[in-house]
């Protein structure tokens, strides 16, 4: 029986050793990139995300209706706005006396927008496509005609979201 390496360091005459190291290194890197970005052994469960936004103009508010689809700056599908609140923006002034009051702004809105999708949740995380679900993340929300900088305020998944999303429609 020949040898298993032969002198010019091929495996059984064939395949060189620096070949296969260098092989089993980009499979290795392939499937720590995809464990990585998918989180591993996941699920998929209904999701509520309730996202705020901070100081926009009319124009904004109008453009973001309930049933319309979102997606993220990367274009990944969030779901759908199941709900959107909206309210005056607070500013404080100082007053002719020098107190400091706040009044509804008359220019500026906040909105609170909540979306209702499908998240994939493992072990370390939940998320739709790359983007993680977590409460305070910054998120870009774009949808037909606008595009507004959101933050993460609450995130509900499983049976929670579902039962708080109908519980939503049935108030409308």
């Amino acid at each position: 029986m020949g040898r298993l390496i032969d002198d010019r360091g091929r495996i059984l005459g064939k395949l060189s050793v620096i070949d296969l190291v260098v092989f089993l290194v980009i499979v290795a890197v392939v499937v720590f990139a995809v464990v990585r970005l998918t989180g591993g052994a996941s699920s998929a469960v209904p999701v509520r995300i309730t996202f705020g936004v901070e100081q926009v103009r009319q124009p904004t508010v109008d453009a973001i209706k309930t049933g319309q689809a979102v997606r993220n700056d990367a274009g990944t599908l969030l779901g759908t706005v199941k709900d959107l609140t909206v309210t005056p923006t607070r500013e404080e002034f100082m007053t002719p006396d020098g107190q400091l009051r706040a009044f509804d702004s008359p220019v500026f809105k906040d909105i609170r927008i909540v979306v209702v999708g499908k998240a994939q949740i493992s072990d370390s995380t939940l998320r739709i496509g790359s983007q993680p679900l977590r409460v305070g993340k910054k998120v870009t929300l774009v949808g037909m005609g606008f595009e507004v900088q959101t933050t993460i305020l609450g995130v509900v998944w499983g049976d929670d979201a579902l039962e708080t999303s109908e519980a939503s429609e049935a108030r409308n």
